[in-house]
């Protein structure tokens, strides 16, 4: 007569994950998603602030190319009249407030400061000739 015999049903702790096992799972996961939300964020933050100082020093720029605009139409002693409009948010100042337009012989040396929207700074030196 034969045996038959059965196989042995697994002890109950070897059978699937333990409840250990699980809460470490979802605690990695969770650090490793806040991480990446996190990078994220920066990113988005970092990204507005570059635009904002190209943004800037666009209208530094402009502002620069159109007193020089200006000095080429002046006459000698005359106010430099800069037409420039700053985009809105934008402040511009000029030293010297008030520039006059130097002789031929001479140059004028204008500091321009743009303040933008979000309250960052450029300043730039520009020095403009008569032709």
């Amino acid at each position: 007569m034969a045996t038959i015999t059965r196989a042995r049903a697994p002890h109950r702790r070897d059978v699937g994950e333990s409840l250990l096992e699980i809460v470490m799972t979802v605690v990695i996961i969770g650090i490793t998603v806040s991480a990446l939300v996190s990078g994220l964020a920066s990113a988005a933050g970092a990204g507005e602030a570059h635009r904002q100082s190209v943004r800037s020093d666009t209208v530094m720029r402009n502002y620069a190319e159109a007193a020089k605009s200006a000095a080429r139409s002046c006459v000698e002693g005359a106010p430099l009249d800069i037409d420039h409009e700053a985009p809105t948010g934008f402040r511009i100042s000029t030293t010297p407030d008030a520039p006059v337009c130097p002789s031929v012989k001479e140059t004028l040396q204008l500091e321009l400061e743009v303040v933008s929207p979000n309250g960052s700074s450029d300043r730039m030196t520009v020095v403009v000739r008569t032709p």
